[in-house]
């Protein structure tokens, strides 16, 4: 394992959720999406790392549908990290080629719902879902 891929991953997903911020900074759902995309991380970084620890104990592992479940969900930046991280599922065929799909896919499902005029109506609702969320909570906080 080079000791340049972890590095790597860091700045690809710091990358990434800097965009995610950048296309969305101007919806009131951003924080939402910011904070699910990084609790999904956070849960695929885990499950590799529970599933290298099984794999070293030779315990009952994470399917690897979970873990490509997971990454297409928008926790790929943490199943990034985590490959490297844990050593794990980084040259396993035909493994690595379907994450590397999941990454596109989440990617561009999110780029075209955050970009295209055909999604501007469920990015308005979601808006107005989060704006509803957002006076609650200052009401609850308040009271």
């Amino acid at each position: 394992m080079r000791k340049k891929e972890l590095p790597l991953a860091c700045g690809i997903a710091l990358v990434y959720l800097v965009a995610l911020y950048w296309l969305s900074r101007d919806y009131t759902f951003f924080p939402f999406l910011l904070g699910a995309v990084g609790l999904l991380s956070l849960i695929t970084l885990l499950c590799y790392g529970f599933d290298k620890r099984a794999a070293a104990r030779q315990a009952q592992r994470t399917p690897e549908k979970t873990l490509h479940l997971l990454a297409v969900a928008g926790g790929w930046p943490g199943a990034l990290i985590a490959r490297p991280l844990f050593r794990h599922k980084t040259r396993k065929q035909p493994f690595t080629g379907i994450f590397w799909t999941t990454v596109l896919v989440s990617s561009g499902l999110l780029g075209s719902f955050l970009l295209l005029e055909q999604t501007a109506a469920a990015r308005d609702w979601l808006d107005v879902e989060a704006l509803q969320w957002r006076f609650f909570v200052q009401q609850y906080l308040s009271a």
